[in-house]
């Protein structure tokens, strides 16, 4: 069914309707383009009187939006106006309606019933509103549709003849072509307003190539007014320096290609002499007449200048204004030559700070910046002479140490090296760090080497003095460089399979053993390869315990751990979920709105439900700033569990200073308390501990019913392991927690 309806008998057009259209049309014609939103609304009005409608209307389309806003509304007195509720309404919900318009079509509905069967969202647009008749005309302007005009009936129906709609036609073309004005208007204004305020020079050459208009950065740049400018040839921009030949070059590009692309020089008129970049292109107009030609250019005498600067300076750092990476590859060359003519031995060192990502993190990169400048002052304030300090990125550097008579002249150069980075660097408003270095070094003989290998070499050794602790020197070792490099290998495929989402949660429920009550699962992860299959944590996790895809890892596990638990919480079962942390991502200070951001992204779970489980031993090492950033993130509702108690050295000092409301006994004294009674009297001990610290306790590794009907002698509530469920991905738990019946041990 179509929009369209019959023409009915009737009486012919009536002269105010060609009246309205003279007077729209004259009206459009005669105002300026700022007054086309009054006359539009006069328009409306009249029509709308003319035809005893109840609303009349203007839909604008935004085209990046793909949407139609109200502009423009007439409304017949005793009927409310609805233009701020029709705001940008995607023309994708009205299929029907947009095609109809697209099409050129009038939209001409005597009752709704005319609508086709299919415009069920047109429909239900238009009922509440309770229209009953409606005509809608497109907005268009040289096949773009840039809105429609809507007239409405609500108080009873109305039947427009063809016509009627013909002349509205005539008058809503009026529509379109003062929207037209408006957009040259626009264009021409912001062409204008570039014109005047552009950074570049612009200037408009005539058919005779003279010039014909010049904006104020030309006058600027050239010393040069505008009034004189005009007529003179083109030529008045170049100096001696360029001969006829260059300008006919000049001229015969812009004919062949359209434009011309280069440098020229120009002589002020106060005798300066700059360096232009100009692109010049001709503009051919719609009437094919003789093109007129544009020219933009800039000043780069100053760029020339830096250029050249920058060239003297290719071969240091910027910031630390050591030899980079260019000119280490020369002098490392020479060192080599000087060693086969000498028979000494050369030292390549390759070394970074420990930890200076954290610096950046946490003060900024220009307080970085100002330690890496004072960690180049002390390292060439310590070598020698011939001696060369280059800095390749980062905090990375490399020392070349020539001209050595033995092992232990390197050794002490070395250990120089690393001594004029233990004092505190300052990095600004009284703010001072102390980090550690960590140095490879590959000892060359007279026999030499290839250049890049060793480097590679070195940046290996590096590698593994960070391995070692840190804060350390590493000699090349070829033995050990395969091991290193498989474990680099083995690094990259867990970094891979984090990518490739081969990663996976599996879950182990915490129960209430006197109850059986399930009060809380472990999210632990495991690795499911492609290639080999299911690996379990313990295959993998330990090569990356110091490496900062852990806390990559670590980051997925808990996103991936509270959109479950939320999951698990709108099923009506509201578990709390225990995720573990590495003791590198606790010494994050990145970790605390690491935290806060997954709890944002998963606002169905609530933050006291999560419980962070820490490995004793993780907090061995910086307590303090441990405990801090615990603290920081148990402020945000967040608990803490102490993973394996019991088993490090220091628990009633983690106890009292660190914010964990629950102990774990592991699991190592639990499985042996039946048969051991020291195993069985740590456990009651850790018990007790927790107990007087009014602290939860979880006991770890409840293997049979028997292990939990003990712990509960030992006044031990919950407990997980073996005996109770093992870990399960999360189709197992999901069944699991459905269908388990009620358990007391």
């Amino acid at each position: 069914m179509t929009a369209h309806v019959p023409t009915p008998v009737g009486p012919p057009l009536r002269g105010d309707l060609f009246e309205l259209l003279t007077r729209t049309a004259s009206d459009f014609i005669a105002r300026p383009t700022a007054q086309v939103g009054e006359t539009i609304d006069r328009a409306l009005e009249a029509i709308g009187e003319l035809f005893d409608a109840s609303r009349c209307y203007v839909f604008e389309i935004d085209e990046a939006l793909d949407a139609a806003t109200t502009t423009h509304e007439w409304c017949a007195p005793g009927v409310a106006a609805q233009r701020d509720s029709l705001q940008e309404i995607p023309l994708a919900m009205f299929p029907w309606w947009t095609a109809e318009l697209r099409g050129g079509r009038a939209i001409n509905l005597a009752t709704l019933d005319d609508l086709p069967p299919g415009a069920t969202a047109e429909r239900a647009l238009l009922e509440p509103r309770g229209v009953q008749s409606l005509l809608v005309l497109p907005v268009a302007w040289r096949g773009r549709l840039d809105g429609f005009v809507g007239i409405e009936h609500v108080r009873w129906p109305h039947r427009w003849t063809d016509e009627e709609v013909g002349v509205l036609r005539l008058i809503v073309t009026s529509f379109a072509q003062a929207f037209e004005r408006r957009r040259l208007d626009a264009t021409l204004q912001m062409a204008n307003t570039v014109f005047q305020n552009a950074q570049e020079a612009i200037f408009v050459v005539d058919r005779d190539r003279r010039l014909v208009d010049v904006n104020p950065t030309f006058t600027a740049i050239t010393g040069l007014a505008r009034s004189e400018l005009r007529g003179t040839p083109f030529t008045q921009l170049l100096s001696e320096r360029h001969d006829a030949a260059f300008v006919a070059a000049l001229w015969e590009s812009v004919d062949a290609q359209g434009y011309w692309r280069g440098e020229l020089w120009h002589r002020r008129r106060d005798g300066d002499v700059r360096l232009l970049r100009l692109t010049l292109s001709a503009v051919q107009g719609e009437l094919r007449a003789s093109p007129q030609y544009v020219g933009v250019f800039s000043d780069v005498t100053r760029l020339r200048e830096q250029a050249e600067r920058l060239e003297q300076m290719a071969y240091h750092d910027a910031l630390t204004k050591l030899p980079n990476r260019v000119l280490l590859a020369d002098r490392l060359q020479q060192a080599l030559a000087q060693g086969r003519r000498t028979g000494r031995l050369l030292a390549v060192c390759y070394m970074d700070l420990d930890h200076f990502k954290p610096v950046n993190d946490t003060y900024g990169h220009d307080a970085g910046d100002r330690l890496l400048v004072e960690m180049a002052r002390r390292l060439t304030a310590v070598l020698r002479a011939g001696d060369t300090v280059a800095r390749l990125g980062g905090d990375e550097f490399v020392v070349l140490l020539p001209g050595l008579q033995s092992m232990a002249e390197c050794e002490q150069l070395v250990e120089r090296l690393l001594g004029c980075l233990q004092a505190p660097f300052a990095i600004g408003d009284g703010v001072q760090v102390t980090l550690t270095g960590s140095i490879g070094v590959r000892v060359v003989t007279s026999a030499g080497g290839d250049p890049e290998a060793l480097l590679r070499d070195a940046d290996q050794a590096l590698y593994a003095a960070k391995e070692g602790g840190r804060g350390q020197a590493h000699y090349y070792d070829p033995a050990l460089d395969q091991e290193l490099v498989h474990r680099r290998d083995q690094i990259a495929r867990i970094s891979t399979g984090l990518q490739a989402d081969e990663m996976a949660l599996y879950y182990q429920p915490i129960v209430q053993l006197d109850s059986g009550a399930v009060f809380a699962v472990e999210a632990l992860v495991r690795w499911d390869r492609r290639d080999l299959g299911l690996l379990p944590p313990s295959e993998w996790l330990s090569l990356i315990e110091d490496h900062e895809l852990i806390g990559r890892v670590g980051a997925w596990a808990l996103d991936a751990a509270l959109a479950q638990g939320a999951r698990w919480r709108a099923a009506g079962a509201p578990v709390a979920v225990h995720v573990n942390v590495s003791a590198l991502e606790l010494r994050d200070p990145g970790f605390v709105e690491r935290v806060r951001g997954a709890l944002a992204r998963h606002p169905g779970f609530p933050a006291d439900g999560l419980r962070l489980e820490v490995v004793e031993a993780a907090t061995m090492q910086d307590v303090g700033t441990v405990a801090g950033v615990m603290e920081a993130v148990a402020a945000q509702g967040v608990q803490f569990a102490l993973d394996d108690f019991g088993t490090g050295y220091g628990s009633l000092t983690y106890l009292r200073r660190l914010p964990a409301r629950t102990i774990k006994v592991d699991r190592s004294f639990v499985g042996q308390m039946l048969d051991r009674p020291e195993d069985r009297a740590i456990v009651q001990g850790v018990l007790g501990l927790a107990q007087a610290f009014d602290r939860h306790a979880i006991a770890e590794g409840v293997e049979t019913h028997a292990h939990a009907r003990a712990l509960l002698k030992l006044g031990c509530t919950m407990g997980q392991g073996y005996g109770i469920a093992p870990p399960m991905p999360v189709g197992e738990m999901d069944a699991w927690l459905q269908g388990r019946p009620f358990h007391r041990f």
